[in-house]
């Protein structure tokens, strides 16, 4: 019992030390970047063609910019969400938003 004790709080301590490098890093959801930034006409644009922020994660992704973490559910593999680097989604966020419009718009 007294391994499985130490070991949780390995873990436990684990989790802490991944949660302070995420914030120092500033590792965030595509919905925690959106909810904390103030965006400019780009992404107004693209809500007013889209309902959600699938898309937009979809185009960040094909245009390659760098996931940190994927979370996929256990069961059947789906994508569930990913996070970024804060900095990366400030540049390459309203570029993304801007060529999903043009996707769009052009169908």
């Amino acid at each position: 019992m007294d391994n499985c004790e130490s070991t949780l709080t390995e873990v436990q301590l684990r989790k802490q030390q991944i949660s302070v490098a995420k914030k120092a890093a500033e590792i965030v959801t595509l919905r925690q970047w959106y909810d904390s930034t103030t965006h400019g006409y780009e992404l107004e644009e693209y809500f007013k063609h889209y309902s959600n922020l699938g898309r937009l994660g979809k185009e960040l992704h094909k245009r390659g910019v760098k996931r940190v973490t994927e979370l996929y559910e256990a069961d059947n593999g789906v994508f569930v969400e990913a996070t970024f680097v804060r900095s990366d989604l400030d540049l390459f966020g309203p570029l993304c938003a801007v060529a999903c419009i043009f996707e769009r718009v052009k169908n």
